[in-house]
Formats: structure tokens, sequence, C-alpha cells
């Protein structure tokens, strides 16, 4: 037999916070969790609005996410800041759409939430400690490059050699703005080519990248960036992006546990290997073979440079999350 007073009871012994409301805001029903954050009685809860309890910098957004509530997808987590009887706090909230109308507006719904507010100041401060790197990182590059322009003033270094170096912070820095984009997580493959392609224009027609959504760690990001730096500016200089018809393919995949990068030079003047190895092709080598742990072929075909390098897959490269 069914027993109100039995089920009041769960509901009241359950941790997280419960509410049953209107798409209005009228609240239906809390427990007591609910209602003793707010410092009220459940009773007493009834019949208000649960707006007036939602953060007001908050209110704009929450009500157009439940207003994405539909048959179709009826439910959303959100979290906001929750006005309760010790300040603000951050809530997190699994909402579920009950009742629909017959175009498909919420009529009711439910919530469940549970405090996240310590998880949201321990996100603050790391962010803040990410700022804080990305200042100092930045700051550090413009010094380094600083004391090169002092360093490098005499006539006796090559202007080109300068320039040279300049780039290289360049793509230090491009890896570096990749890499704060996602908070030092770990960087987009995609994300590490198209900024070091960036050197050659947007968008460019000639310039063609493929491959799957894979995040490799940041160490892995700046050597790539390096890696990728040295063989666009030799294109730029040497190769297929030397002249007006020349085309660049670059594509990633992986196979066997190995994430495989293939650069692919068309359509440059015709190519031969070079008679010395210079501190480029040996930053190719120290790179490729000492940071990463892989293997780096060079091929100079007459249609073009060719370049292969293999990286074994684990914790400094994975397949993103879908």
């Amino acid at each position: 037999m069914y027993d109100p007073h039995l089920l009041r009871e769960i509901l009241d012994a359950q941790l997280e916070m419960l509410c049953r409301f209107r798409r209005d805001g009228t609240i239906l029903f809390v427990n007591r969790a609910y209602a003793d954050t707010l410092g009220r009685s459940p009773a007493e809860l009834t019949g208000k609005n649960l707006w007036q309890f939602v953060s007001a910098a908050d209110r704009a957004d929450v009500e157009a996410r439940l207003n994405q509530l539909s048959p179709d997808r009826p439910e959303i987590t959100i979290e906001n800041r929750f006005e309760t009887a010790a300040g603000t706090r951050w809530i997190m909230w699994r909402n579920h759409g009950l009742s629909f109308g017959p175009d498909g507006d919420l009529l009711v719904a439910q919530s469940s939430g549970f405090d996240i507010t310590e998880r949201k100041q321990l996100e603050e401060q790391r962010q803040l400690l990410i700022d804080e790197l990305n200042h100092r990182v930045r700051n550090t590059l413009t010094v380094v490059q600083g004391m090169a322009l002092q360093s490098f003033r005499d006539d006796a270094v090559p202007r080109a050699q300068l320039e040279t170096f300049t780039a290289r912070l360049h793509a230090l820095a491009s890896a570096h703005t990749v890499l704060s984009n996602a908070n030092w997580t770990g960087a987009g493959l995609g994300g590490i080519v198209a900024e070091a392609m960036a050197i050659c224009g947007d968008g460019s027609p000639r310039i063609v990248q493929s491959g799957p959504d894979v995040t490799v760690a940041p160490g892995v990001a700046v050597a790539l960036a390096l890696v990728l730096h040295e063989l666009v500016t030799n294109a730029i200089k040497y190769g297929a992006l030397s002249n007006a018809d020349g085309t660049l393919a670059i594509e990633w995949s992986v196979e066997r546990s190995q994430l495989l990068v293939r650069w692919t030079e068309r359509g440059g003047p015709p190519v031969s290997p070079p008679v010395r190895r210079g501190f480029g092709s040996r930053l190719l080598e120290t790179t490729v073979g000492g940071q990463l742990g892989g293997e780096l072929a060079m091929t100079y075909a007459p249609a073009g440079v060719e370049c292969r390098i293999v990286i074994p897959l684990g914790e400094r490269v994975r397949m993103r999350s879908t």
C-alpha cells in the first residue's frame, strides 16, 4: 500500500537537494536537504519561487538552459550560484523535465543538486596559477628575444641567424598559446599544426591538414611545434612553398599504438639532398628521437620533400575522448 509518510522520509533522508517546480519557478516540493540549505522548512518553501534563490548573475543563463529541456532531451546538468543561508554557494543541478505541453514546452521539472563550492574554488585557484604561469612564460620569451637582439647587434653576426632564432622563439610562443587555451592539460594536434602553419597566412588553400582528434601532453606539444616550424620554414625558403604552385599536406593517423605524422611537399623546385647537416636537421632528429622517443625519416625525393614522424602512444599522446 502507498505510504506518503514513508515516501517523505525516504526523500528527506537523501543528502542531495531535491526540488520539483513549474516552468515559472513555482516550487511544488522540496526535501529536507534543500530546505535546510536555505534555512527554511519544506512547508515554507512550497509555493515560493526558486528564482529568488538563484544568484542574479546566473539567472538568465539558467533559464535559457532549462528552456532547452524537451521530450527528446529531458535532462540537462547546470552549475550555478545559489543564495543559501550560509551565503552564496555553487551547486551542480541535474535537471529532469517531467511534463511537457502539446508544443513541447516544459511544464514541470525536478532538480537534484549537491554543493560543489570547494571544487569551484580549487578551479579558480588553478586558473590563477595558470594565468600567472602564462604571464611569466610570455615575459621570459620577451626577455630572451630582447637579449638576443642586444647580443647579436654586432655586424659580425649574420642577420639571417638572428631572424632564424627569433622565428624559433615565435614557434615556442605559438605552442604556448595552444597550451594556454587548454589550461596546460594538453593540446590538440590540429591546433598545433594550425599555429605552426600560421606563418603562411590564414586559410592558405595550398596547405591541407587532416587527421583524427588527438591530444598531446604539454612537452610533446612544444617539441612538435618546433619540428613543424623547422619543416615549414624550409618549405618556404627552399621547398614547395617557395613558389606559387607548390602544395603541402600534413596528415596524421593512429596505427598500431603509434601516432604517425606525414609531411608531403609537391610542386616546388626540384629537390636534392642537403650537402651538409645543419642545426635544423640536428634539431629535428634530437627533438623527435630524444624528447619524443620517436623516429624521424626525411626523404628528399625529386617531386618534393617528405617527412615521416612516428611517436609511440601513451600518457604523452592519446586519442581525445568525444
